[in-house]
């Protein structure tokens, strides 16, 4: 690379001019200008005009220097002549994450493993795991059961108890001995010795998210003794301490009038929503007389409840024990008075919500108890719209064989297998999107469930803002899903090539995941892996969401964690159970992105990056209107039910928002409106919007050899 210096005022490149470097600022600033406007600012490590590098392309923005600005700048004649021109260089794209186990003991554990610890042992522990980010939202329950889980590893000096690459279960803590922390760089490049631990400290916390390569590679430098968990485990001690603390809340509403006569689903979306909220000894809760918005439960310790006359003495005093609630015409009555003064005897752990909270996620409570009636009355009963799914006009499953179909090139791949582009020999004017995925991989990484979920979820669907599934087939080697193509491409190859999209484009795409959701969320199915990478481009410029892999029928709530990092949401990242409120939140991150050319809690460090989500604050550019703060704000709430789209009012609420303000949504749905960017899609075999496979031949699929008892997990696909 090269240098190149720019004065205070003067352009780099301007909106419309051929593309031919690509530059990273190494001093100073730079403002970025579409139509005029200024849209973001570019300070030291920033990048701009990476697209040049892979095709001559009009320069998308103006970017002019706001103070002396120094770039290293490489050229495209320069890039070709390492790579050549028909180099397979691509975007980086994001992987998803599932927390399934790969190996194969189904996460039984092993028998005979050492957990014996003294309480020294468990102090260390303790004081480790407490000062990790990960586990900072832990109840002191999950944290007693998961020091409880770990069991000891003795390792001796030279042994590798992690490496670099490889993919892993474990999180350590080191009770006594030391480590070298050591990255290689470079493929057979040296490694370097990055950091030390010793005890009290810990390792190896990404792997209970899920199966990650490994960052670096952790060598014992003295006699060692470390206590490990295994992600099972450490999952399953979070699904059942989350499950179990819902299950305990959901009891306690049905002894709470008004509250029990409320349908199991609606008392457990009020269980999720509970705060816990500590008052210590002589604090007083609330007062008699004073305006009363919040309704409590106890959880534990007493409560003393103290009425007085007008005159000033004693009406009544009562103590309230665990289990005991107060406070709940709060819920029924706006604008009432505290009708007693309630003093914590002792330290006391409250459940409370307040009205507002309640009000946006359930609706008025009186309304609720109204319709509850009506309904019983009736004798109706509420049905899931998953139940009258039927499969629309567009199947042909057992109308086209897979034998007709002639392969025109290839789409794109994956860890997983291939899509390639297909054409039906009996009718050659129509082609397809013939995705293919290894069987022997799909076994090997535990996603059996994942791939029969995809295929039902998708036989449903019939939207214009979801791909169509027209037929699926498989072999001995491999499954397939005859879908709908769409030629524009992936909007993250759009996006890349534009840096960011200006309010009105982003607000027509993230429109059609609004109404792609909407739809999915009325046969109560979660996507879970939204990113611009899952968005396909049609003819039309319209955007259509596809990999369904993670889509799941949840009437309540799930605990598996998956998705793209950089999208997951804070409940998801915790353990605590989800529910359609993490597919809102990818919007907000999504909107984020188009808008920003990165998603806002993006660090280099995953373990950063969760902790960004974790702590859902994210900086917004000078360039992002208040409208657009404002919804990307409310769509990104760490707690799901105040999240937008997840509240009362559900999508309804997001189309309503000020930003959406000049978005026709009827025109949106029937495609009755101008996209904002039309794609050359020269006809139906036009592959120029994809990367270029020519070079790579002919596809195949690693043979598959079922296991005993592996033989029919397929046998509905």
């Amino acid at each position: 690379m090269s240098r190149m210096n720019f004065p205070v005022g003067a352009k780099v490149f301007s909106e419309g001019d051929e593309g031919n470097d690509f530059f990273i600022i190494s001093a100073g600033k730079a403002g970025v200008y579409q139509h005029g406007k200024k849209i973001a600012e570019l300070v030291v490590g920033d990048y701009f005009g990476e697209a040049a590098l892979l095709k001559k392309a009009s320069r998308m923005a103006t970017i002019q220097a706001e103070e002396a600005l120094e770039c290293l700048t490489l050229t495209r004649d320069l890039f070709i002549s390492f790579f050549g021109v028909d180099s397979n260089v691509q975007f980086a794209k994001r992987q998803a994450v599932s927390a399934e186990r790969y190996t194969d003991d189904g996460g039984q554990g092993v028998a005979g493993l050492n957990r014996e610890k003294t309480q020294a042992t468990k102090d260390v522990i303790e004081k480790a795991i407490t000062s990790n980010e990960l586990f900072k939202q832990l109840s002191p329950e999950q944290l007693s059961a998961i020091i409880d889980e770990m069991h000891r590893v003795d390792v001796k000096p030279g042994f590798v108890l992690i490496e670099q690459g490889k993919l892993g279960d474990n999180f350590y803590v080191v009770e006594s001995g030391e480590f070298d922390i050591s990255v290689c760089k470079t493929v057979g490049g040296p490694s370097i010795v990055v950091a030390k631990r010793g005890a009290g400290q810990s390792f190896g916390e990404l792997a209970l998210l899920y199966n990650a390569p490994r960052a670096a590679t952790i060598k014992a430098t003295k006699d060692c003794v470390v206590w490990a968990i295994d992600r099972v485990p450490f999952r399953r001690i979070m699904m059942k301490s989350g499950a179990k603390k819902l299950s305990e809340y959901e009891a306690m509403l049905t002894q709470v009038d008004n509250i029990r006569s409320l349908t199991a689903f609606e008392r457990s979306k009020i269980a999720g929503a509970l705060e816990e909220v500590a008052f210590r000894d002589k604090a007083v809760i609330c007062k008699q007389g004073e305006p009363g918005d919040t309704f409590f439960i106890i959880k534990s310790g007493v409560v003393r409840c103290i009425k007085t006359g007008a005159d000033g003495r004693e009406e009544s005093n009562i103590t309230l024990e665990a289990g005991k609630y107060f406070g709940e015409l709060a819920l029924l009555v706006a604008g009432g008075t505290r009708q007693a003064t309630c003093t914590a005897e002792g330290n006391v752990q409250c459940l409370c919500m307040g009205r507002k909270h309640f009000i946006d996620l359930m609706g008025p409570l009186d309304e609720m108890l109204k319709k509850g009636e009506e309904e019983y009355k009736s004798g109706a009963i509420a049905k899931s719209a998953s139940e009258d799914a039927k499969v629309g006009s567009h199947w042909l499953n057992g109308k086209i064989d897979m034998k007709d179909l002639v392969t025109v090139g290839t789409l794109g791949k994956g860890s997983f297998g291939f899509v390639t582009l297909v054409k039906n020999k009996k009718d050659p004017s129509q082609t397809y999107a013939l995705k293919g995925v290894a069987k022997a991989q799909i076994v090997e990484l535990g996603q059996q469930e994942h791939i029969m979920s995809e295929k039902n979820a998708m036989c449903r669907f019939n939207s214009n803002f979801l791909v169509k599934l027209f037929a699926t087939f498989k072999d001995n080697d491999a499954l397939y899903f005859l879908l709908e193509p769409c030629l524009g491409g992936e909007l993250f190859t759009l996006l890349r090539s534009r840096t960011s999209f200006n309010e009105k484009t982003a607000k027509f795409y993230a429109g059609c995941v609004v109404l792609a959701f909407e739809y999915m969320h009325t046969s109560d199915t979660l996507y879970r892996d939204l990113k611009p990478e899952n968005l396909l481009v049609d003819k039309d410029g319209y955007i259509k969401v596809t990999d369904f892999g993670f889509a799941k029928v949840v009437k309540d709530r799930t605990w598996t964690l998956c998705g793209t990092p950089d999208y997951l949401a804070p409940e998801v990242v915790s353990g605590q159970g989800h529910g359609k409120g993490v597919d809102w939140w990818t919007l907000g991150v999504l909107i984020y992105e188009m808008l920003a050319s990165y998603p806002p809690f993006y660090d280099e460090d995953p373990m950063k990056t969760y902790a960004k989500i974790m702590h859902g604050a994210p900086a917004y550019p000078k360039h992002f209107s208040a409208d657009a703060k404002d919804l990307i704000g409310k769509l990104l709430h760490p707690k799901p039910t105040k999240r937008l789209g997840a509240i009362k009012g559900g999508a309804d609420l997001i189309k309503s928002h000020p930003w959406f303000a000049d978005l026709d949504w009827k025109k949106l749905e029937n495609r009755q409106l101008p996209a904002p960017i039309i794609l050359n899609i020269k006809n139906a075999e036009d592959l120029s919007n994809f990367e270029d496979y020519s070079h790579e031949g002919k596809h195949s699929f690693p043979k598959y050899v079922p296991k005993a008892g592996e033989e029919k997990w397929d046998a509905d696909f």
